[in-house]
């Protein structure tokens, strides 16, 4: 007994998906390795978890503004912080210049 599996057509990726993950792309190539790392850093402190694990934090920014808090979410672009009563403020994500937990840089 032979069984014949008809052939698919290949999938047809829709133009914004394309231009989304390239976007991604590109504004990854321009940005530091060190800017890099602080994403990823500042994605894996936005999870629940760690919201709650690695308290207190400060984020050093690149015009000598210390905040202290949470990160409440994070993009390729922006991360919004959470300082406390409610408030929020958003930042390029390249303005964070380092994160300090407990006294240390984070790494």
């Amino acid at each position: 007994m032979t069984f014949e599996v008809p052939l698919e057509e290949p999938l047809e990726v829709p133009l914004e998906v394309l231009d989304e993950s390239t976007s991604i792309y590109e504004m990854r190539k321009y940005m530091s390795a060190k800017t890099i790392a602080l994403v990823e850093k500042m994605k894996f402190l936005a999870k629940p978890f760690q919201r709650k694990a690695y308290r207190p934090l400060v984020f050093h920014l690149e015009d000598g503004v210390l905040l202290q808090g949470e990160v409440e979410k994070v993009d390729d672009e922006h991360v919004t912080f959470f300082l406390g009563a409610g408030e929020l403020i958003t930042y390029r994500v390249d303005q964070v210049k380092k994160i300090v937990w407990r006294g240390s840089i984070m790494k």
